[in-house]
């Protein structure tokens, strides 16, 4: 089977590499590099403490497929399984991760909850003053997000596939009921089946056959500072994505906040996010006052409604897309990869990923 993958970020990638190990004859199209969308410019957080069965089922098999992933690609990879500490600012929050615990713990995910005390003596670094609780799962933490990339463009390749790039894809042509080929500023690439994960790009390719899906675009920015002396395992994030905090195997600290930018066109950081990270990074770890900030960046998000990516076919029975993972791709990536691409060689949709299902107009 000959199989088109529009897009080489995490998820097209993962997508793309397990086609190739399964037979399929695959070629990646990449409008820039393997990774330039929001790949390379996330801070590689992974864990399982999502609120809901089938998104904590995912998470953890995900997981299971990262802490094997360096050996079955042959490419280091490096995984820090240092932790992933949830906190909660107010009561409401409170006890709504520890709802989210209990069905973490009922699948099997070893999530503990931590009092403000319990947090105070666990992580003296951080000043505890404002939370009133958080949650731990000792077995996620962080991934490099560079390496995840280049070991699938490395095993799709190794597995016989290519990538081209640069490659602008203008848009889909179809048969009827079928895509029959890809639009690009190089000529026509046809297959048997075609898979759309171009990130923020996925949208403008469906609507050319007139498909519509129900994202939007947010800018998340992150910074990095100097190289530190290692103190911080655990990866930190403040509920409901307020603010995220790890530290890079070089010893940066490394923050990340999503913006609220109506209308985000572009991966420039401003003045306003040096401004609040500094201000919230110093509030919860007051030893950064004279850390000097290194660099910072931002990458433009695709989120759906209810914060679920869109993994499966679509009307067309030979597309599927992967796309509005609202800031989860590594963290399902993997295991993404591994049903989508069972979905297309056998015929059949994927149950697993049943409550992802595309509804697309």
């Amino acid at each position: 089977m000959r199989v088109i993958v529009v897009g080489a970020g995490i998820m097209g990638l993962s997508i793309a590499y397990n086609l190739a190990v399964r037979g399929a004859e695959v070629t990646v199209l990449e409008s820039r590099y393997p990774g330039s969308g929001l790949s390379v410019r996330a801070i590689g957080g992974v864990h399982s403490q999502w609120g809901n069965e089938h998104d904590v089922s995912l998470a953890k098999r995900n997981r299971e497929a990262l802490e094997r992933l360096s050996g079955v690609l042959e490419f280091n990879i490096p995984f820090r399984q240092d932790g992933y500490l949830l906190l909660a600012t107010d009561e409401d929050q409170l006890m709504q991760i520890k709802e989210h615990a209990k069905v973490q713990q009922s699948l099997g995910i070893e999530t503990r909850n931590l009092s403000p005390q319990e947090i105070s003596d666990r992580y003296s670094v951080l000043d505890a003053s404002s939370i009133v609780g958080g949650t731990l799962s000792e077995r996620d933490g962080s991934i490099h997000p560079f390496s995840i990339v280049f070991g699938y463009w490395k095993g799709l390749l190794d597995h016989g596939g290519k990538l081209l790039r640069p490659t602008l894809v203008k848009g889909l042509e179809t048969n009827g009921e079928q895509v029959s080929g890809v639009d690009t500023d190089q000529g026509t690439f046809k297959a048997d089946a075609f898979v759309l994960s171009a990130g923020v790009g996925t949208r403008s390719i469906l609507r050319s056959v007139g498909l519509d899906v129900p994202t939007t675009t947010v800018r998340h920015e992150m910074l990095a500072t100097e190289p530190l002396k290692f103190f911080l395992k655990p990866m930190i994030e403040l509920y409901q994505g307020r603010l995220f905090i790890n530290q890079s195997l070089r010893g940066e600290i490394i923050c990340h906040i999503p913006r609220t930018d109506p209308d985000p066109k572009d991966t420039r950081s401003t003045l306003e996010f040096l401004e609040d990270a500094a201000t919230e990074l110093t509030g919860y770890l007051p030893s950064l006052g004279a850390a000097k900030v290194l660099r910072s960046w931002a990458g433009l998000v695709e989120t759906t409604p209810n914060s679920e990516p869109i993994c499966g076919s679509t009307r067309y029975g030979n597309l599927s897309v992967a796309l509005g993972d609202s800031g989860k791709g590594i963290m399902l990536a993997p295991i993404i990869g591994e049903l989508v691409s069972e979905a297309i060689m056998s015929g059949e949709p994927s149950a697993d990923l049943a409550p992802y299902a595309p509804s697309i107009e």
